[in-house]
Order: structure tokens, then sequence, then C-alpha cells
């Protein structure tokens, strides 16, 4: 699979498009993919970055001048046709699998010229105010706006992959979150760490703020991005304060956020890695873009928001980290808050939208405490809810209970389906005497591809092995729900009479592995 980037970073842009687009691209060069990055030689580009990845870089050259164009427009330092006939040359005729594109300055105007060099284009954008011609749009974005905000923008035809679950994190923060202990909410280590750039001097402010006698006691690690603008004002603050470490580059910031207490930093993809591993945040915005995000971020208590760069000081951040030294928030709620919203696994799920795993190559295993999360999400997705006989929204302590007891109960098997790690559906197996019922959801990716039939299927042949008796295996279903109606239908469930509410029961005798054989059988899209 040959996958062509075309991203920019810059002392301008910053180095969030890059950083992010390279997390992908190591997950897919990972996966056998023949990785190839296009940017433009601007001051602070990161193609030796990109380089030492072993990432084959084409550098587009350097623009003459700023460019004529305001606002995200100028980025190019060209306009789109020029930067598309310079990438078509880059390309050196290479018609790619996937062209990602990764740019605030490009929209449908270079899609469309570019659309006969590749087979597929993604588009990651989170601004939702352009028009695109693609076939997958990523927006990480939080938004309480849903669909809504991105569809007006892209074909009927395009795949939406919206929110923080679709986030491209590094593999090290789910790996992280899954080991880490709950947050006591004792406030002894602070992280800062503003971007790429910090062209407004945040850092500054922050280490300021925290040399007050009120503050002076912390430990505070900071990371100086690659293209600092103040980097000697920051390095000399950090030698005159005692506890204090400065950083380079790194390659990830999971490590120092795990052990950090609270972490000030911008608005910008770091938001998402802090939620994932459930670190208290004082966030400002250094960017007109991330603003929308920030402020639906800490309407829904997710973060500490401080607001724009240009009305931040350091009096500011000193009263709002003295705030969180008493604050009496629930630390472990807190950190399961953050849980729910990014779990670290969104580079895999993008990854299985642009590579769609076989059927036969899927996976069951035993549910786990540790997925009381994806557990969550899943019960409280809005089709879901919407095709369960009680379709009012689940509270998370009555989710953590439900889930506990489930888990104990020997009269209860839950099984989670996977694809190379990702969970992508669950079903669960309930028995009393010689009845078993069956409950089964997919995961809202993987919708459409026929996959209930596998699931269940393999459901079935765990249960067989287990060695209990699941001969008469029942299901209640929605008569509204075609779906799962048809799933049961082509595994040969016999449909009985409604009930009085008008729900649908399926009934199959299990006779053996024959039968189970003969569940196998090809496969039609049902979901």
């Amino acid at each position: 699979m040959n996958v062509v980037f075309r991203v920019d970073a810059s002392n301008l842009i910053g180095t969030g498009h890059v950083m992010r687009c390279r997390t992908l691209g190591s997950a897919l060069q990972l996966r056998g993919a023949h990785i190839r990055f296009i940017t433009r030689k601007h001051s602070g580009h990161l193609a030796e970055v990109l380089a030492r990845d072993g990432f084959q870089v084409e550098l587009l050259p350097e623009p003459a001048g700023a460019g004529c164009e305001a606002g995200y427009a100028g980025w190019l330092g060209v306009s789109q046709e020029e930067d598309a006939r310079q990438t078509i040359a880059a390309l050196k005729g290479l018609v790619c699998d996937l062209l990602v594109v990764d740019h605030y300055a490009l929209d449908s105007v270079w899609e469309s010229l570019l659309s006969p060099h590749a087979s597929k284009i993604m588009v990651i954008d989170d601004l939702a105010n352009r028009a695109h011609a693609c076939d997958l749009l990523l927006d990480q974005n939080y938004s309480l706006s849903g669909p809504d905000r991105d569809q007006p923008w892209v074909p009927a035809t395009c795949q939406l992959l919206l929110g923080p679950r679709y986030a491209l994190l590094r593999p090290e923060y789910a790996q992280i979150r899954e080991s880490m202990a709950p947050r006591t909410g004792s406030v002894q280590r602070v992280l800062i760490y503003m971007g790429g750039s910090d062209s407004a001097n945040i850092t500054w402010m922050v280490l300021r703020a925290l040399s007050s006698s009120r503050l002076q006691h912390l430990a505070v690690d900071v990371v100086i991005g690659p293209n600092f603008v103040f980097q000697i004002e920051i390095t000399e603050m950090v030698k005159a304060r005692p506890r204090t470490q400065a950083y380079g580059q790194q390659p990830h910031l999971a490590g120092l956020m795990a052990t950090a207490d609270i972490v000030v930093g911008a608005g910008g993809a770091t938001t998402w890695e802090r939620l994932c591993l459930g670190v208290p945040s004082l966030v400002v915005s250094i960017a007109d873009n991330q603003v929308p995000a920030c402020e639906a971020l800490a309407s829904s208590g997710l973060i500490r928001y401080l607001g724009r760069a240009e009305n931040v000081n350091a009096e500011l951040i000193e009263e709002a980290l003295v705030q969180e030294l008493s604050s009496v928030v629930d630390p472990c709620a807190r950190q399961m808050k953050g849980h729910a919203v990014v779990d670290g696994m969104g580079t895999c799920r993008v990854l299985e939208a642009v590579r769609p795993t076989r059927a036969s190559e899927l996976e069951i295993r035993a549910a786990r405490a540790t997925d009381v999360m994806t557990y969550f999400n899943w019960v409280n997705d809005p089709m879901v809810r919407a095709s369960a006989l009680q379709s009012s929204p689940i509270d998370f302590a009555s989710h953590v209970r439900w889930f506990a007891q489930r888990l104990a109960d020997p009269g209860c098997s839950l099984l989670v389906m996977e694809a190379d790690g990702l969970p992508l559906g669950q079903v669960r197996f309930e028995w009393q005497g010689g009845n078993t019922t069956i409950d089964y959801s997919l995961d809202e990716l993987v919708r459409g591809r026929g996959w209930g039939r596998r699931l269940i299927e393999l459901g079935v042949q765990s249960l067989t092995r287990g060695g209990r008796d699941h001969r008469d295996i029942r299901a209640v279903v929605k008569s509204e729900n075609v779906a799962s109606r048809r799933t049961f239908a082509s595994l040969g469930f016999t449909e009985l009479p409604p009930d009085a509410l008008g729900n649908i029961h399926y009934r199959m005798l299990v006779l053996g592995h024959d039968q189970m054989d003969g569940m196998r059988e090809q496969e039609v899209p049902i979901d």
C-alpha cells in the first residue's frame, strides 16, 4: 500500500499537523505500507524529523514570499493550483493508494486536481469551514454539534470519522493508560508544554507563575518544542527555578504526563493525550481554531480553560494553579471522564477505516475489567440506545456496578470481538436452566459490513467450546431493528410471535459443531 501525506510545519503553522500525520504514518508503516511525505520548505518544516523516522520525504520549493493570501490561505506561500502542480510533480507518476491531506490552506480545489493521482483521498481537518472532495474525513475535535458540523462540507459518500475517539495518539498512551493507578488529587508535579513554537511565550508566563511563593514548592517539567521562539529566555528561567527540569523535543509525552499531577498546555493535539491519561489541565488557546473545542471541553467539565493567549498573564495562571491545589473535584471521577472521551485507540480506528479487516481475521476474547469504559461508550452509543429495549441513557456509576456484577456472574459470559487488538463489538450470553439469551452490538465504525453475523458466530462457537449446554439460544429484538432481525434470520434462528410490546423473539437450537460449521456460510451485508 502506497500512502502519501501532504502536510506542512513552520514557525507560523506550528508542528501539530506534521506530528499527528507522523503518528498515522508510523502505524501504517508497521503494517507494511510504504510512506512518503510531501512538505514545503518553510522555516521549521521538520523534514529532518520525518527522515529520521525512516519516511521518504519530498521537499517542495521554499515560497518566494509570505504569500498574498490572508489567514490560513497564506500558509501555503503559493496558490492551491501551484501547490497541486508541484505535488503532482513530486509524485513522479505514482498513483498512490491513499493520499492524506492535513492543511488548513487546502480544500476541494486542490483535492480535485490531485484526485486522478490517488485511489482514495483522506482529509484531516478540524475547522469545518470549507468544501472538501474526499473519501474520508477525520475531524478529531470535540464538538457538541455532532455530524452536522462536517456533513455540509463533504460529498454524501464521504466516510466521517468524528470526535476524539479517532484522535491520532501514539500507542504509548493506550499502554500507559491501561496500567495507570487512580489519581489521588494531590498536586506535587506540573508539566508545561505549549506546542512546538509557543510564539506567544506562554511557557515563560507559566514559569513566572510557578515561581511565586505559593507555588515554588512544586516540581516542574518543561518541554521546549523544536521551533520555540523564546528558547533562550525559557532556558534561563528553568536554571533559576529549583526543582525544574527542561526537556527538548520528545518522541511522545506519555511518560511525563503520567507522572504529572497537572498539565498547563495549549489547546491543540496534546489535549487528547491529556484526556487519555486523565491528567487535569489548564489550557490556553494559542490559535483561533483551538477556541471552539476549548470552550466545548470546558463546558463539559473536561478542562479548565484560561482563554486566548492574548488575554492570559502570569497572575491569571497563578490563581488558576492555586485553585487546583485546593480543588474538591473527585480526582477519580475526573480521570474517568477523560478516559470516556479518549481511550488512546483512535489511531487503530483510523487504520481500520483505511484498511478494513477481513471478517475471517476477526477474533473473540473474554471481556476484562479494563473494558469497562469501552462498554460504557458502546452502551451509550445513540444507535445502541435506540435499539435497546430500555432506551434511556446509562449513567457511569450504574454501568460500573452492572459491569462488575456481570463479570463476576458465573451465569453470564461477556465477549469482545477484536481486529488486531481493537475492540469492535460485544456479545453477551446469560443462561438460566436450559435457556441462553443473547445480546450484541457493533462499534459504529464497522456497521454496514455484515459483521453482526460474524460476531454471533464467534460468540456461539466460544460457548460450545466452554463445555456448557447452550442448546437453546434466544434473543429479543425491537420490531423496527431490521438489521438485527436479518442477522438472526440469516443465522438460522426461528422467528417466534411478538410479545405484548411488539418485540420479536428468536430461538435457535444448537445441535453441535456441525451446526456451527453451517453458520459459517457465505456472509451477507446485513448490518
